[in-house]
């Protein structure tokens, strides 16, 4: 059990009166105000100071040497979890985040998608947390499914027992983007994960899941479960994450696995677009630890995710992996062709086992054979390439299927994508480089490749005026109230020579 140095903290457990409230209404110039202050953590700046600053100072994580993109924290009050929070909060001290989003469940108000705040700040007893205002709109404008709901936000603690904890740790001028998480499916989730990265090409992202884990469970039972919700987290498969953790497998003494499930999974899914990532499980408690009443116990974790890749815009594929890519297509046509299975290989190159977007395009004697593709990263790039040939050689409507005949005369070509990025100002569009995605109001989007501008000669202009049409918006609705994406290809072949970025 640890000790707080804070003996006066341990009064926080019996509560108290909380500020009064404002309701949270539209409105951009809105400031949330503390829900939870004087009941889950201390009402007046200078305890809480105190408190946090003990907390990081008696946990046993050191700062990280790697660049960390991501983590799971409790969010119950600071007697309780506190200390399980600050080891997650202690492997960031110092660091310079532009962004911190915070992802919670909402415990008191039931509705379907994401609720991305509207508005300019949280305040604590330590201050005003700045909002991140042009991020959460992009992410509010461009998933079909998020909103902004205020009493999603009003009395919900999750997000708020989080801020002071990054108000003593990280370096100043950091904003955040809070979003409680509603009912949604796993599609949902990886889409807004892919949102987020796009996000972080040009600044340095921190999401954070806020979730405790088993409810009320007996002591005993809470460690077996949580045991194996951390392990399922650690693994890495948000699915298998979500198929562990299901409501149809809860024992009868579980309220939930964790609260915060769906933030977890949508941390989980954001990590996993990254190369290289690392999942350190930093610590995990019980409220049984603080209390001593083991009967009925809420378990907590702190997990932290990193990478050595911080930076998207430096991802590429090496000419090992390129050349594995490419004997994946060939080896996947010749099988499906044939008639034969295929599996990929055993052993992969970490930067082949990334999500990534590839359209895989077949030529005979130059001219093309077959071209198929996947825009997002639904699937771990090796195995992407692999379908995608397939799909190309035997599935592509403009051409008959591909014929054991024609297998020695196919050329192949893979065109890996980037991730997304926002596009600041459509003056940067590069026309024969870019592909552009645009969203729009009424969740109309729409999406065109690199290679279609130069197909058609369009111009700058034109080729965004496609893409508006492309959605079903005005020509010019690239000029108004509209999110812009735009992605590159790195485009490979048998060929030496065929290679472009």
């Amino acid at each position: 059990m640890r000790i707080l140095a804070l003996a006066s903290a341990f009064l926080i457990a019996c509560g108290g009166n909380s500020p009064a409230q404002e309701r949270i209404t539209h409105g951009g110039g809105m400031l949330r105000p503390p829900a939870v202050a004087g009941r889950f953590y201390p009402g007046d700046s200078a305890g809480l100071a105190t408190m946090v600053d003990s907390l990081i100072g008696t946990s046993h994580i050191q700062n990280s040497s790697e660049d960390i993109i991501a983590g799971v924290v409790p969010h119950a009050g600071y007697v309780f979890s506190g200390a399980t929070a600050a080891d997650f909060y202690s492997s960031i001290e110092g660091v310079d985040y532009d962004v911190v989003v915070i992802i919670g469940p909402s415990h008191r108000v039931s509705f379907g998608g994401f609720s991305v705040f509207e508005g300019n700040g949280y305040l604590t007893p330590l201050g005003e947390v700045a909002v991140a205002t042009d991020v959460a709109e992009r992410l509010r404008e461009s998933h079909p499914s998020a909103s902004f709901i205020p009493r999603a936000h009003e009395s919900e603690h999750c997000l708020e027992v989080q801020l002071p904890f990054l108000q003593r740790v990280l370096q100043p001028g950091f904003r955040i983007v809070p979003i409680v998480i509603g009912n949604t499916g796993p599609d949902e989730l990886k889409y807004m994960a892919e949102l987020m990265l796009a996000e972080a090409y040009d600044q340095r992202i921190l999401v954070i899941a806020s979730s405790d884990l088993s409810h009320y469970p007996p002591m005993e039972l809470a460690e077996e479960v949580d045991l194996r919700t951390a392990e399922a987290i650690l693994h890495g498969d948000m699915d298998n994450f979500l198929e562990t953790t299901s409501a149809d497998l809860l024992p009868r003494e579980l309220d939930t696995f964790a609260c915060g499930r769906l933030p977890i999974a949508l941390v989980m899914s954001y990590s996993a677009l990254y190369p290289d990532v690392t999942v350190k499980l930093l610590s995990m408690t019980t409220s049984a630890e603080f209390s001593g009443d083991d009967s009925q116990v809420v378990g907590y974790t702190s997990i932290a995710f990193a990478t050595p890749a911080f930076e998207p815009s430096a991802w590429s594929i090496s000419r090992e992996g390129m050349d594995i890519l490419l004997e994946i297509a060939a080896s996947s046509v010749r099988c499906a062709v044939e008639g034969k299975d295929y599996s990929l290989p055993e052993r992969l190159p970490a930067e082949l086992e990334v999500s990534r977007g590839a359209f895989v395009t077949l030529r005979s004697n130059g001219r093309l054979r077959g071209c198929i593709g996947s825009m997002r990263p639904v699937s771990p790039l090796a195995e992407t390439v692999m379908y995608m040939a397939r799909s190309a050689a035997l599935e592509d409507p403009r051409f008959i299927p591909v014929t054991e005949a024609e297998l020695q005369e196919l050329e192949y070509e893979i065109s890996v994508l980037t991730p997304l990025q926002i596009l600041d100002d459509w003056r940067d569009v590069v026309v024969g480089t870019d592909g552009l995605i645009i969203s729009g109001a009424g969740g109309r989007s729409g999406v065109l490749l690199p290679q279609v501008p130069v197909e058609q000669g369009w111009n700058r202009v034109e080729f965004l005026e496609g893409v508006c049409l492309k959605a079903g918006l005005d020509r010019n609705a690239y000029l108004g109230d509209v999110t812009l994406y735009r992605f590159q290809a790195q485009v490979f072949g048998e060929d030496e020579n065929t290679f472009q970025e």
